[in-house]
């Protein structure tokens, strides 16, 4: 997972196997920008395949970062894996992607 700043907020780019691997560091990821109050953008663009450890990660961050009020989790730039993935498994809406 490789991060860059982004000017508002930070954003994280998931690699093209996002799995169990990943989930640990992304969790612990969304959690720092919570804490710091940033807004984060998960860069999800050269996903091929992803695991349902990391689709909780980022359904529990988005619903966390809405809870908190403040800047929000954003999912950008899905690849067509991750958003036929996510369409299947019907987490569109929880993640704030348009059909």
């Amino acid at each position: 997972m490789e991060e860059a700043g982004a000017g508002v907020g930070d954003r994280v780019s998931l690699p093209a196997v996002a799995d169990l691997v990943e989930a640990g560091p992304l969790k612990a990821r969304l959690e720092q920008a919570l804490a710091a109050g940033s807004g984060l953008t998960v860069d999800a663009s050269a996903v091929q395949r992803i695991s349902s450890p990391c689709l909780q990660v980022l359904v529990a961050g988005v619903s966390s970062f809405a809870k908190a009020g403040g800047p929000s989790l954003v999912i950008g730039e899905p690849s067509e894996a991750f958003r036929e993935t996510v369409s299947v498994l019907g987490l569109m809406d929880a993640l704030g992607l348009s059909k």
